[in-house]
């Protein structure tokens, strides 16, 4: 190993350790399980708005964005339904909607993609999202 790319390496393993241990920095959530992708048409083929988050979990803002959806579950109606996807743990289904930047956040009802953003929204943005789309058929 060059100098150069051993000094690299202890520099970000450093900022990851340092990040895992820091406070505002979410650890690293459980790998979600594989989904098969007839599973995943079968959940977000239902009559009620599914939130699909893609990402993974060595993304920090996908772990923020896990921390926002697992309080929001709480609170959530009964009509609305989120499913994390981990896109190391499903590449074909990362691939099937194109995923190049996660977070990925999708509202799906009756299989069809009504909206999608990318990147962290917090709790309350979360709901307003939701919100909007909620009753929209």
């Amino acid at each position: 190993m060059t100098r150069f790319a051993s000094a690299t390496f202890v520099l970000v393993s450093a900022t990851l350790l340092a990040c895992v241990s820091l406070p505002g920095c979410p650890a690293p959530a459980e790998p979600a399980a594989a989904i098969s992708p007839a599973k995943f048409d079968q959940v977000v083929s239902q009559d009620k708005l599914v939130l699909v988050k893609f990402g993974a979990t060595w993304c920090g803002p996908c772990r923020q964005v896990d921390a926002e959806l697992n309080s929001l579950n709480a609170s959530l109606p009964a009509d609305v339904e989120v499913l994390k996807i981990d896109v190391d743990e499903n590449p074909e289904l990362a691939q099937q909607y194109q995923i190049s930047s996660i977070p990925r956040l999708m509202l799906v009802r009756n299989g069809s993609i009504v909206d999608d953003k990318v990147g962290y929204m917090s709790e309350a943005d979360l709901q307003s999202w939701i919100g909007e789309f909620r009753d929209v058929q």
